[in-house]
């Protein structure tokens, strides 16, 4: 591999292509939830790629600023990162997520004043998060969950702002709902997989400070929680059989992890089962954001 693609391999994988294209997709949901309720307005072409651009432009500027704090904890837990691996170096990683928050925030400037003004608390959090509440876990955890709601929170406000029917907003807050609790289980499932490097960090995430069983249990309430808030949408919010069907899938995935972690006895077999659950939960996040977004799709 020439020094060129490996320092571009680098670029490519601080800015999380992969989590970019699930934030980008839950923009689309909350645009999509809003039209939903809208009879007499079409959409253009800019009413998507704006809150889109915005959200992931944002979230982008927020991996990049977390990996160049996160540097000494990479060291330890993965020395294959970026930076650590020296395919990109901690300026270049603050310059490029300088750019991408400036970015991101004026596209949201032309959306409008309350996108913008979400936005930009938005982008202060993951600042935060990444400097001072990473360290703080469950705090930390809340802050990562409360962003990722607000993908689809941000696509249905900016929407709302155009056609200028802000209540409209409020058609995003159950999927958001329901990608906040996802995302704050699979952050309590990552603080089990990283414990070794976490402990040396001295980072307080729920593993550590009330012990990898107890973090397991909470992670198994959550899963639960989902499961159980699942068909909520097909009963009361007029999602339809496509919805159900692909949260059901979701649904079956959350089960097997379950299963694995009651199986799992001991805190190290847990700690292995947590890696592969991190996996499953990532599948399974991604279907139940797709099974809001296809069943809108077909209403919109």
């Amino acid at each position: 591999m020439s020094r060129f693609v490996w320092r571009v391999s680098g670029y490519i994988e601080i800015l999380r292509i992969h989590n970019l294209l699930v934030s980008a997709l839950a923009t689309l949901l909350g645009i999509k939830a809003v039209y939903a309720g809208v009879t007499s307005t079409s959409l253009s072409i800019t009413s998507y790629l704006l809150p889109i651009s915005t959200v992931v432009l944002v979230a982008a500027g927020g991996y990049v600023i977390n990996d160049y704090f996160d540097v000494n904890s990479d060291l330890i837990n993965k020395p294959s990162r970026p930076i650590p691996s020296g395919r990109v170096s901690r300026d270049e990683a603050l310059i490029l997520s300088i750019i991408l928050f400036s970015i991101g925030l004026s596209t949201s400037y032309l959306t409008g004043t309350l996108s913008l003004i979400y936005a930009i608390v938005n982008a202060f959090l993951l600042v935060m998060y990444s400097k001072h509440l990473k360290k703080r876990g469950l705090i930390g955890n809340l802050v990562v969950s409360i962003a990722s709601a607000n993908s689809i929170i941000y696509g249905g406000l900016a929407v709302s702002e155009m056609i200028k029917d802000i209540v409209l907003t409020t058609n995003t807050l159950l999927p958001a709902f329901y990608a906040g609790v996802f995302t704050l289980m699979r952050e309590v499932v990552k603080g089990i997989e990283d414990i070794a490097g976490d402990l040396k960090m001295n980072v307080k995430t729920l593993a550590i400070t009330r012990g990898v069983k107890t973090a397991s249990k909470v992670v198994i309430l959550l899963m639960i929680v989902i499961i159980t808030i699942s068909p909520l949408p097909y009963i009361t919010s007029g999602y339809g059989v496509l919805y159900m069907s692909l949260a059901l899938l979701t649904d079956l995935l959350l089960i097997k992890s379950i299963i694995e972690l009651i199986k799992a006895k001991s805190e190290l077999e847990l700690v292995k089962t947590s890696s592969r659950i991190r996996s499953y939960t990532k599948v399974a996040m991604l279907v139940g954001i797709l099974a809001f977004l296809i069943d809108l799709t077909f209403r919109t």
